[in-house]
């Protein structure tokens, strides 16, 4: 029984070690498991989600639920900049493609809600609909561009 915990526990560093390289980024279980099968370690989906589910309850992970059709992704929260803006997504919906990106001003709708309204609005589920620049034709190369509007 002690080696099943410590095996959890070298699982439990392995995801945050994974999540800590994947920095800044949006990462679904299905991607970490495929990550770590691709790399030889066998730790199953049920397993990786009850930790990522434990380091957000720690406060190391985000979780985003971005619509009842995807699954949820996590992002690396541990060491990040408090003064950072909150991170709003972007949906595509013709193609699906989901951006994650900082806005000073969506921050500022944010805090004016808060103080002048009452509502605080939550930016892990806050998602804003359209047609991404490759599926109008109009992508102009400015790649990265919505991560830090």
């Amino acid at each position: 029984m002690h080696s099943i915990s410590h095996y959890n526990t070298k699982q439990k560093e392995e995801v945050l070690a994974y999540m800590k390289s994947m920095k800044g980024v949006h990462v679904t279980v299905n991607d970490i498991a495929e990550q770590f099968k691709g790399r030889g370690i066998a730790i199953g989906v049920t397993t990786i989600y009850r930790h990522l589910e434990k380091l957000v309850a720690d406060g190391v992970v985000k979780k985003y639920i971005i619509d009842g059709v995807s699954g949820a992704c996590f992002e690396y929260a541990g060491d990040q900049d408090s003064q950072r803006s909150p991170c709003f997504h972007l949906k595509c919906e013709s193609c699906g493609e989901l951006v994650h990106f900082h806005c000073k001003e969506l921050a500022e709708l944010q805090r004016h809600m808060l103080e002048d309204h009452g509502f605080d609005i939550n930016s892990l589920k806050t998602v804003y609909y359209g047609i991404c620049n490759r599926c109008t034709g109009k992508d102009d190369s400015k790649e990265g561009q919505a991560d830090e509007l």
